[in-house]
This record gives structure tokens, C-alpha cells and sequence, in this order.
């Protein structure tokens, strides 16, 4: 009877497939010869992924398996959970992590699983300083903390940031959450030129902001929130959320290698001219191996008297055959379709108001397209009127028959425009 042992690769695939690494484990115990051909798949399963806190004891015992030859190679993907609450000693852990990281030779990802509380950079630093003071460039993906790191904090010395830029000379994927109350344009310099310092190599960049006020952050006197001068030479994917740009800063941050960009609400001054500015640079630039676009346009911030659009194109985009899927707010739940050439919408309309009317069919300042922004723009309003009304009860019960007149009035609209709407 033939041995598993002398199976060809393909039929071992498929029968280890369905078996978790405790099956793997028993297989290899069965004799020597088993241990030698799957040993070592044992070990990649098991050790791959390992999720850690930052107690001294535990990467004490990261050490300690790191210096089993047989399994350091193994470990390339490590993600960091810290106990809630959990008080770090940096002078401590830092070099308890660097030594920790100088026997991992196959590190490859590194991610921060911090699911409470806004300390995000405190658990962040003391990993990153580890992973610098142990001279390892194997790093190719780093993602979180989803919670956010205050964006203030990305403010490095030089030699700082020559140690992040020397480290991660390997980095493809960054995934990475800011805190801010607004904008500052110094603070938003800082954070994009961090990324700028590590991304000579990036490929694939997502950059999320949290934020704690609605304000709409004023750009730098260059007119954007980058660095006056930026570049990610080998960027391929991108993706924004909540993030405050402008149209020079779309123009630093897409080169003509992209190839998808995805955009959920963005802030920006003035959303209908910033982002017909920005598609049309899109299309000046062509963009020719751009395959995948999603623009979700829609924000209840600033003017209420339109809303915009979700775009998305699947295939290159610069292609007349390729018709881009329209969706426009409808009403407070459903959606307005339609479907456009949206490069035949850029090479046919040069005015804001032109482009958007014909892209939308004229639907973007309508009663229904907006009214979920108007209910949310009076509700604001309240909230504003209450706070400065503090202690004065009847000005606060004004500010209150005022919203609720504003919302019956709204609701009351008459749809005499349903096409379309799914």
C-alpha cells in the first residue's frame, strides 16, 4: 500500500485541505518519515499567525520561540492585542521587542488589534521602535489600530524618520487610522510625510480618519493638506476614508500606475468643484491601467442644497464601452440608478453645474436627492441652538419647535419624481 508519505504534492493538498493544524499535528507523529515531509507545514500553520499582548512575560515567551531554529522561519505574521487597560513600561518593552524581532527572520506583517480606548500610538510606537532597533527590513504590510492613532503624534525628528525609512525600505501595504479633531495644516503635513518617508515602496495604502468634530479643515497655503512636494512612486491601490484632501493632493497621490482608487466621504471645501476638479485630472492624466474606481461622493456636510453621487467602474475606465453605475440618495432610504460614460461625461462638459446635472440626469439638487442631508443640516442646527442656549429653557424648547417644524415641513415634500429609484 502506498505510503502518504510518497504522494505527489497536488493529492497532499487536497487531502490536507479540510484538516486543521491539530490533524497536520497527529500526521506527522506517526513515524519519522512523516514528520520529515510534513513537519514543516505543521510548523508554518501553527506558527504563522501569532497574536501577542505587550506584557513582558509574553514577548519574553516570543523570544523564547523565536530561538527554536525549527520554528523562527515560520512566524511571518504577528498581531498585536493588548489587555485593556494594559499600563506599558516603553523602557521595557522596547528592547524586549527588538530582541524579539531580531530572531524572527520571515517577519512579513504586522498587525494592531486595539479595539478600545484612543491610546493607539502608545501601543503602536514601542512596536515599531522594536521592530527598527532590531535592524529587520522584512516587513512588507503594516495595518491598524481601527481605533486611530492621533494624527498629531506623526510629528518625527529626522533621524527618526530616517529609521522608519530605512526599516521599512520593504513596505507594500499600509492600512492606518488617524485621530483628529480637524485637520491642523501643520499636524496633516506631518502624518502625510511620515507615509511619504516609508512609502518609496507602497503599493497599497488605505488611510482612514476618525474625527470629533464636523468642522471642515482650512487647506495649507499651498492649497492642499500634503506636503507642498509628495510622492509614492509605486502606488497601485488607494483607498480614503473620511480624509481631508483637495484636488492637488489627488494629483500628488495618483501617478499613472494606479490601478484601483476607492473614496468614501472625503472632506472638502467646496465637494462638487474639488471633485469634478479632481475627475477631470483623472482624465488629463488618463489613468490608463486604472481598473477599478469607486467614488462615494455623498457627505451631510456643507452645502444641503445638492448632494453627489456613489460612482463606481469595474474595467478601464477610459474605455466608451465602459458604463460607470450612477447612485444618488433617494428619499431617506432608497437610491436614484442611472448609468454614464463617465469619461464621455469629462470630454463633453467643462462647468461644474453641466457636469454633475448631466451625470445625475439633473437629480443631484432635487427634493429627494437631498433630503436626507436637509433633515441632518436641521438637526445640527438644533443641536447648535440647544448648546447656546445652555441653562435658557425657553430657548431651547424654541430651538426644538423650530427642528420639529423644519423635519414636518421636509417630510411633507410631495414625490412627483420616483424613476429610477430602486
Amino acid at each position: 500500500m502506498a505510503s502518504l508519505v510518497s504522494f505527489p504534492q497536488e493529492l497532499v493538498d487536497m487531502i490536507f485541505n479540510d484538516l486543521t493544524p491539530a490533524d497536520i499535528g497527529k500526521v506527522r507523529r506517526l513515524s519519522k518519515d512523516y514528520n520529515a515531509r510534513f513537519g514543516g507545514l505543521y510548523w508554518y500553520l501553527v506558527f504563522r499567525n501569532l497574536r501577542i499582548d505587550l506584557r513582558p512575560s509574553c514577548v519574553e515567551r516570543l523570544i523564547q520561540t523565536g530561538e527554536r531554529c525549527e520554528v523562527a522561519p515560520e512566524i511571518q505574521h504577528i498581531t498585536v492585542h493588548p489587555h485593556p487597560m494594559q499600563e506599558l513600561s516603553v523602557s521595557q518593552i522596547t528592547p524586549l521587542l527588538a530582541k524579539a524581532f531580531s530572531v524572527l527572520p520571515n517577519i512579513r506583517t504586522i498587525e494592531f488589534s486595539i479595539t478600545y480606548g484612543s491610546a493607539g500610538f502608545e501601543y503602536w510606537k514601542p512596536v515599531m521602535d522594536g521592530i527598527i532597533k532590531s535592524k529587520r527590513n522584512t516587513v512588507e504590510t503594516v495595518k491598524g489600530p481601527a481605533r486611530g492613532i492621533q494624527m498629531s503624534k506623526f510629528k518625527f525628528s529626522a533621524n527618526q524618520l530616517k529609521g522608519y525609512q530605512t526599516t521599512f525600505s520593504n513596505l507594500r501595504t499600509l492600512d492606518i487610522t488617524a485621530s483628529v479633531q480637524f485637520e491642523y495644516g501643520p499636524v496633516a503635513e506631518g502624518f502625510w510625510s511620515f507615509i511619504e518617508k516609508i512609502g518609496s515602496k507602497i503599493e497599497d495604502l488605505t488611510v482612514r480618519t476618525t474625527r470629533t468634530a464636523s468642522t471642515i479643515p482650512s487647506p495649507n497655503s499651498h492649497g492642499g493638506y500634503l506636503p507642498r512636494t509628495f510622492s509614492l512612486p509605486k502606488l497601485k491601490k488607494l483607498k480614503l476614508v473620511e480624509t481631508a484632501v483637495t484636488p492637488k493632493d489627488m494629483k500628488k497621490l495618483v501617478n499613472r500606475d494606479i490601478e484601483a482608487i476607492d473614496i468614501s466621504p472625503c472632506r472638502s471645501r467646496s465637494l462638487a468643484w474639488d471633485w469634478f476638479e479632481i475627475a477631470k485630472d483623472f482624465r488629463d492624466s488618463r489613468l490608463e491601467r486604472l481598473q477599478k474606481l469607486r467614488l462615494f461622493l455623498s457627505t451631510y456636510d456643507g452645502d444641503d442644497s445638492y448632494d453627489l453621487p456613489k460612482i463606481t467602474i469595474d474595467g478601464s475606465w477610459i474605455s466608451e464601452e465602459n458604463i460607470c453605475r450612477v447612485e444618488l440618495r433617494s428619499g431617506n432610504t432608497k437610491r436614484y440608478v442611472t448609468h454614464k460614460s463617465l469619461w464621455n461625461e469629462l470630454e463633453t462638459h467643462d462647468e461644474v453645474s453641466e457636469f454633475w446635472t448631466s451625470l445625475t440626469n439633473g437629480k443631484w439638487t432635487s427634493n429627494r436627492a437631498t433630503r436626507w442631508k436637509r433633515l441632518q443640516s436641521a438637526y445640527d442646527t438644533y443641536k447648535y441652538e440647544k448648546n447656546r442656549a445652555y441653562n435658557d429653557w425657553g430657548r431651547q424648547r424654541g430651538a426644538r419647535e423650530q427642528y420639529d417644524a423644519t423635519v414636518d415641513q421636509i417630510n411633507a415634500e410631495v414625490d412627483s419624481d420616483c424613476e429610477g429609484v430602486e
